[in-house]
């Protein structure tokens, strides 16, 4: 398991906001579902939501090319429950993740890829799972490739804590703290 996080320089906060601009003109939903609960969630019992609610979404998405788009737009469904900023990060790292796995994963063409989202009063839990076998995160170098790998590295600086499981399939999960950004979204 790997771990990190911090914030974001200019260049990185430009980057996302591309990505969140061109999430809003993504069409098209996914099978969802999206709850609301009170008490002890996914996270292990962390403090639920100031309204005494956790709300989560979980999906199945088919791997194809919409499956990122697909899955930005069902991530406005918790929208109301978020400050801008962290809404953002989710936005950028969840297109990541989920274009990660269509494009990486050695799985079989039709397994789904799943994505969970819990929110409580003082993070957002996301996972992203797919079929494929696993891998080894690798820190990003001076000889990395400077048009691909990015999103590794964004989940790192932008995350208070993340990690990659591998058992018969690959799941990446990441925490992102509230509380940072007073603005609504």
């Amino acid at each position: 398991m790997i771990g990190g996080g911090a914030q974001a320089g200019t260049v990185g906060l430009v980057f996302k906001r591309r990505l969140f601009d061109a999430a809003m003109t993504a069409a098209g939903m996914p099978d969802l579902r999206l709850a609301s609960s009170g008490g002890d969630g996914p996270s292990g019992g962390r403090r639920p939501g100031a309204d005494g609610a956790r709300s989560s979404l979980s999906l199945r998405l088919d791997p194809d090319v919409d499956a990122a788009g697909k899955a930005r737009d069902a991530l406005g469904r918790l929208a109301h429950k978020l400050e801008r900023g962290v809404l953002q990060d989710m936005h950028l790292l969840v297109t990541e993740l989920v274009t990660n796995s269509v494009r990486h994963a050695d799985a079989a063409a039709d397994a789904p890829v799943r994505v969970e989202v819990s929110v409580s009063g003082d993070h957002v839990f996301v996972a992203v799972e797919d079929g494929g076998s696993g891998f080894k995160p690798k820190p990003r170098s001076a000889r990395s490739p400077r048009d691909s790998g990015w999103g590794l590295h964004l989940v790192e600086r932008l995350s208070s804590r993340w990690g990659v499981l591998s058992n018969g399939h690959t799941r990446v999960w990441l925490e992102l703290a509230r509380g940072g950004r007073a603005e609504p979204a």
